[in-house]
């Protein structure tokens, strides 16, 4: 359940609390709703009350710049399945704050507040109302699933990458149910450590970037009791990206969006009707053992619904006992990162 909010601040931080909410308040005005204002005004009196306040250093266009990222990404603000949804370039530039000085406050602001995405702290009402049961006290809507539903029925539109091919075998119909029985054939050690290696395979990359790259992949290690989750956040990390949006892992199919596929999506999405396939399991609670991969297999990972990263992730190696050191760790790193939104010519 959230947390209540208020807007208390200490009588010392009140005239940095209107500074920085009016500028806040006005890009809501414009841009967001009042929903939003609202939530950012709470994040803005939390860390008025933090003693000694980070927003006594640094100047009030700039805290409010971060303070509205961060609340952006918990909320997936620059995913365009929602709405509202602002791209982050436009955030930044309309509080007049250059994109890295922007994300070094935002990341700061997530830090000192622990903001996390679908944190029902910092939800805002449309998004708190989708959460599961257990986190938000209102019970699901069916917003998120309809457009869902709209996006997955125009996959076909979408442009399925080449190279990313799980099997050799035919296409074949499988039920969920016969799927999970076949994969928990595979057994792996308890305690294994698993080497993937993350290829780029499509997404908004420009020509003379893929000339200058040809291959843009990362090894990746991570132990086989960690997360789906974790496995995001590290490619996160290993690609540069700044921006979250929404994504899933697609595991046991031919090809990107095989209905026959494993689908393990975010938390929310669990219950989302969707003409493809249902879920398999949510992200946060899916461990890497439970995938029961095998060596030398390749699954997939799409990133962004609108822009449409995708990848296709090979296990290169599965050994019996991880050594000690901290995972997951990127230890390849093949090609640059490409922008996350790279500017085209018109």
């Amino acid at each position: 359940m959230a947390a209540k909010q208020t807007e208390t601040v200490p009588k010392v931080m009140q005239a940095k609390f209107d500074s920085i909410a009016a500028i806040t308040d006005e890009f809501a005005r414009v841009y967001l709703d009042d929903d939003y204002a609202q939530v950012i005004r709470y994040a803005i009196a939390a860390l008025c009350r933090k003693r000694p306040s980070p927003l006594l250093k640094g100047r009030d266009k700039t805290w409010a710049c971060g303070i509205t990222h961060a609340i952006g990404m918990a909320n997936f603000l620059y995913d365009p399945s929602q709405a509202p949804h602002v791209k982050a370039r436009d955030l930044y530039a309309a509080f007049g704050v250059a994109q890295s000085t922007g994300q070094s406050k935002s990341k700061l602001v997530r830090d000192l507040l622990k903001i996390y995405q679908l944190d029902p702290n910092w939800a805002v009402p449309s998004l708190l109302a989708q959460l599961p049961a257990f986190l938000a006290p209102m019970p699901p809507v069916n917003d998120m699933a309809s457009m869902l539903v709209e996006m997955f029925n125009s996959v076909e539109a979408i442009e399925t990458p080449e190279g990313f091919a799980i099997s050799s075998a035919p296409s074949r119909s499988i039920s969920m149910a016969d799927m999970l029985a076949e994969r928990q054939q595979i057994s792996n050690p308890a305690n294994a450590l698993y080497t993937m290696e993350v290829a780029l395979i499509a997404g908004l990359v420009t020509d003379e970037f893929l000339e200058a790259n040809p291959v843009i992949c990362r090894t990746i290690e991570i132990r086989g009791r960690q997360t789906l989750a974790d496995l995001h956040r590290i490619i996160f990390t290993a690609f540069e990206r700044f921006d979250e949006h929404m994504y899933e892992f697609q595991v046991g199919g031919d090809r990107f969006h095989d209905p026959n596929a494993l689908r393990y999506v975010l938390p929310f999405a669990m219950n989302d009707p969707d003409p493809i396939s249902t879920p398999a399991g949510d992200v946060n609670s899916t461990t890497i053992d439970d995938l029961h991969l095998s060596d030398g297999e390749p699954f997939g990972y799409w990133f962004d619904f609108g822009d449409d990263w995708f990848h296709q992730v090979t296990v290169q190696s599965i050994a019996a006992k991880a050594p000690k050191g901290k995972y997951p760790r990127v230890t390849v790193r093949e090609g640059a990162s490409p922008p996350q939104y790279p500017d085209f010519d018109d």
